[in-house]
């Protein structure tokens, strides 16, 4: 059975005039029945429902999101996991000798070394807490962002 929405997805086309969605037939049935379907042998057309719907354009273009959200609601804040994953890389830069120092690093990512020194702290978070900031708990990405602020990060060892 799909476990969420890209599994039913085949494909999903978007122009300025029209969207496209194509869903997997078997993976479809299986949800709204509830139990395993085995997966269609025939690649053709009859293994895809296709949806299409036709979009008005918009005066001066205009700009837009297709945005799928978990089923628990929970989004990661894209930059807490950012500058999380900064600092892992830059906390490897420095200890594999890839970057003698923090300065190095700010001239080749061309911000400054202040930043560089705010954020690699975050590169000793608990495993823990950064598995929650990664699953949107809003609590785990509050202590991840006072970090960013506040250059400490032991606390964020404790248990909570």
């Amino acid at each position: 059975m799909a476990r969420n929405v890209a599994d039913l997805l085949a494909r999903v086309t978007v122009s300025s005039t029209s969207l496209n969605i194509s869903i997997k037939r078997d993976r479809l049935l299986g949800v709204l029945t509830d139990r395993f379907v085995e997966p269609s042998q025939d690649n053709g057309e009859n293994s895809i429902i296709s949806l299409e719907a036709t979009v008005p354009g918009t005066l001066g273009g205009g700009s837009g999101k297709l945005v799928f959200e978990d089923q628990n609601g929970k989004t990661p804040d894209a930059v807490v996991v950012k500058a999380i994953a900064r600092a892992f890389v830059w906390f490897e830069h420095l200890t594999g000798g890839k970057s003698q120092s923090m300065a190095e690093i700010a001239v080749r990512e061309n911000i400054t070394d202040n930043y560089v020194s705010n954020l690699i702290h975050l590169a000793w978070l608990s495993p823990d807490l950064v598995g929650r900031v990664l699953d949107g708990d809003p609590e785990a990405t509050a202590l991840a962002r006072g970090a960013m602020l506040s250059r400490k990060s032991d606390v964020l060892w404790r248990q909570r």
